[in-house]
């Protein structure tokens, strides 16, 4: 890699749009610890663009505002523009259910909508883009947060020692009209989870793939899963089935258990998807080194 030295970060994204990579936000060492400040804004306005072709990192200033959200927020890609759902402040239980975008050719970011009590606020959740019925959608999945105002029956939602929730909500956000729907649910549907990875399966439809995360087992609230869901989504249902052992070929190189991992789908010409997933926290806290596909 040439160009640039960047500063160390977690529990970021880094999306890709054509030949570039863009690095955004994350924990980092000098992040105010604070709700805003003008030392804050100057650090979440600045965005790494790494350039696959030439191997070039280049910082780049963004117009308009950027999102409060910065650590653990969900990222997804559509056309020019990456969305930003969520995330934590930084300090105390300052949790956010905001969506934002960047247009990557203006590098200017827009709200979406503003927070709306139905909505958990809550970051280490999942979302994808969907195309079905001629429009695009943003699908978002679970997440850890604060205690929600409206609790939907649908839906799971775990109260953890620390007085934050763990839910297995989702919502699906129509492009178009910028409206939130919140989904009925049918089949097996995944627990409460956060810190999973989620990717759409095909780059047209309605179907996208779960692996992993953190979930609570028997009042263990811990514990890191290696579970495979696949689920697919219309206007108003998202139906879910688990992957059972056996139902994949060389089960035996089923995925570890894990949570925070990273994570990628191939599409081939003449092969099925393939899930790849790298890296990530065992259910026993520790870095692993396992690289899989499925």
């Amino acid at each position: 890699m040439s160009g640039k030295s960047f500063k160390m970060r977690s529990e970021h994204k880094a999306p890709v749009i054509g030949e570039s990579l863009y690095l955004w936000a994350g924990n980092q060492v000098d992040l105010p610890k604070v709700h805003d400040s003008l030392q804050k804004r100057e650090l979440t306005s600045t965005v790494d663009i790494y350039q696959l072709s030439t191997a070039d990192w280049s910082s780049h200033l963004t117009r308009g505002t950027p999102p409060l959200g910065v650590i653990g927020y969900s990222c997804t890609t559509s056309h020019s523009n990456i969305y930003y759902f969520g995330g934590w402040c930084g300090h105390d239980d300052c949790y956010y259910n905001t969506l934002n975008l960047l247009n990557t050719i203006k590098m200017q970011w827009t709200s979406c909508s503003t927070a709306k009590q139905s909505l958990m606020k809550k970051a280490g959740a999942g979302m994808i883009s969907l195309e079905f019925d001629g429009a695009e959608y943003l699908v978002i999945i679970g997440g850890r947060g604060s205690t929600p105002t409206v609790y939907h029956p649908q839906f799971q939602y775990d109260q953890l020692k620390n007085g934050r929730v763990r839910t297995n909500e989702q919502l699906l956000y129509n492009v178009s009209t910028g409206q939130f729907t919140v989904l009925s649910v049918s089949g097996q549907c995944c627990p409460p989870t956060n810190d999973f990875i989620i990717e759409k399966i095909t780059t047209t439809g309605n179907r996208g793939i779960m692996f992993g995360g953190m979930v609570t087992v028997n009042g263990d609230e811990s514990t890191s899963t290696n579970s495979v869901y696949i689920f697919s989504v219309t206007h108003s249902i998202i139906n879910w089935e688990i992957l059972k052992l056996g139902a994949i070929p060389n089960e035996g190189l089923w995925p570890m258990e894990r949570c925070t991992h990273a994570s990628a789908i191939i599409n081939g010409d003449s092969t099925s998807p393939t899930l790849v997933v790298i890296g990530g926290r065992d259910k026993t806290d520790q870095l692993v080194n396992e690289y899989s596909s499925t």
